[in-house]
């Protein structure tokens, strides 16, 4: 129920409340500055502790200004202009700040109050993103020695820098120990991306892990007051379920994470594992149990609840939720009915998914394998750019019906499914019911003899 106040009551209130208001008046920031790209950038937005705090609308020229406030006693922020272009900056009270954005991020230009500390942050986002995390896979695809040897050299590099300035007590102090949890989330990540980009795992040295001994990987402050903290611990728990349909490893994960003292780092994770809640997975009553016991965010657990609830409902045999005048690339609409009679195949896509895209030979492989057979091979992109799709569907020449939703991830249909996560595929029988709401992939080799045998 909203409160009504009277003038009375209001008046009051600011009487009382005119020393603290004078007091904190001083608690704010002005952020300005032009993008890299003018016209065809609507807005950037301020991030911390990755929630999004603040969006600045830019002008059709590329310039953007706002006041932040107020400012915490986190003083560090993420500035975004796309999901590849981002600057972290550092902000106190009545600081000033002008930058440019470039895409080649060392040439990004920054001026006014906090400068130094704002260009050294840069100077740092440029070594351990782009040079370590963006570089093409290079460093991550060598031997440990000659790996770990190399990241050194560019944390060296990074602390030459930071000593260079001459900052305060505390900036220097959490700089230093930002530069020591990167370099251990460099040696937790190592072991994965090497296997992933090599195809083998690696043989690590005894002393691979000794600089990281030390740390204490369940520090509620710290998880709250440094990124890359934050960083080091969701790589180093994350990475052991390296499949997200072996029951083992969930059930491992989920006792590792449940056994952490942090309230805050469990609601973290409880919120990373509500996203597992789908089709296929065999523990997503643990998974929803373990998120309604440690997240601290109501919302998340009523999704995980919704989720878990839908999925349910989603049992082989159970009747298909239905779309209905999806537009269809050749002119007109299809609705889920259209196909009844037909063991339907559907591809859930989006012209930006790279995964997607990559399934694209495969998927029209099979649609010719199994021509002229009572199957249909139905394609739903999730874009929200009509164009975009189009473009992509004749350029592609892709095959099959090829539709679009009317609400992107939105969708009714999309929603019913609980699809957060693409590509995702799903077989439905010739009445219109579920057989398999996660079905294999078309580059998956028994996908064809699965298909077959229900055509027969």
């Amino acid at each position: 129920m909203k409160k009504i106040i009277t003038t009375l009551t209001v008046m009051t209130l600011l009487a009382a409340c005119s020393e603290k208001t004078t007091k904190g008046e001083d608690n704010y920031a002005i952020i300005s500055g032009r993008v890299s790209t003018p016209g065809e950038i609507e807005k950037v937005l301020l991030a911390q502790n990755n929630e999004v705090v603040k969006e600045i609308p830019v002008s059709p020229s590329g310039f953007f200004q706002d006041t932040i406030r107020p400012i915490t006693e986190n003083h560090y922020y993420y500035l975004f202009e796309s999901s590849i272009l981002q600057i972290p900056i550092y902000l106190d009270k009545q600081t000033n700040l002008e930058l440019t954005f470039d895409k080649d991020l060392e040439k990004t230009v920054l001026s006014g109050t906090e400068k130094e500390k704002n260009q050294y942050l840069l100077e740092r986002e440029v070594i351990v993103n782009n040079k370590i995390f963006r570089s093409d896979a290079e460093l991550f695809k060598q031997e440990p020695k000659v790996f770990k040897e190399n990241i050194k050299k560019y944390f060296e590099k990074l602390r030459t820098k930071l000593n260079s300035y001459k900052f305060d007590k505390e900036f220097l102090e959490k700089q230093q120990k930002w530069i020591e949890y990167k370099f251990a989330e460099c040696l937790v990540d190592y072991p994965n991306s090497y296997n992933y980009f090599v195809g083998t795992q690696p043989v690590l040295p005894e002393d691979f892990y000794e600089e990281i001994k030390g740390i204490d990987f369940d520090n509620a402050q710290e998880y709250d007051s440094n990124e890359a903290y934050s960083d080091l611990v969701q790589r180093k728990y994350f990475q052991q379920i390296g499949d997200l349909e072996d029951p083992v490893q969930l059930d491992n994960f989920i006792k590792t994470i449940g056994a952490l003292k942090s309230e805050n780092i469990r609601s973290d994770f409880a919120e990373g594992l509500a996203s597992m809640i789908h089709p296929s997975n065999p523990k997503n009553k643990e998974i929803l149990d373990f998120v309604l016991a440690n997240s601290k965010e109501e919302e998340v657990k009523q999704t995980a609840q919704l989720t878990y609830d839908k999925i349910t409902k989603l049992a082989v045999g159970a009747p298909s939720p239905v779309f209905t005048n999806y537009e269809n690339a050749n002119g007109g609409t299809n609705s889920l009915s259209d196909f009844k009679g037909k063991l339907v195949y559907v591809d859930v896509w989006a012209t930006w998914c790279r995964p997607c895209l990559a399934e694209i030979p495969a998927l029209k492989a099979l649609h010719d394998k199994l021509k002229g057979k009572n199957i249909e091979f139905v394609s739903i992109s999730i874009d929200e750019d009509k164009e975009a799709w189009r473009k992509v569907v004749k350029e592609r020449e892709l095959k099959g019906v090829q539709l679009i939703a009317d609400k992107a991830f939105e969708s009714q249909f999309i929603r019913d499914y609980s699809i957060n996560q693409i590509p995702t595929f799903l077989i439905i029988d010739k009445e219109g019911r579920i057989i398999d709401p996660d079905a294999p992939r078309p580059s998956d080799p028994q996908l064809a003899e699965v298909l077959e045998k229900l055509l027969k």
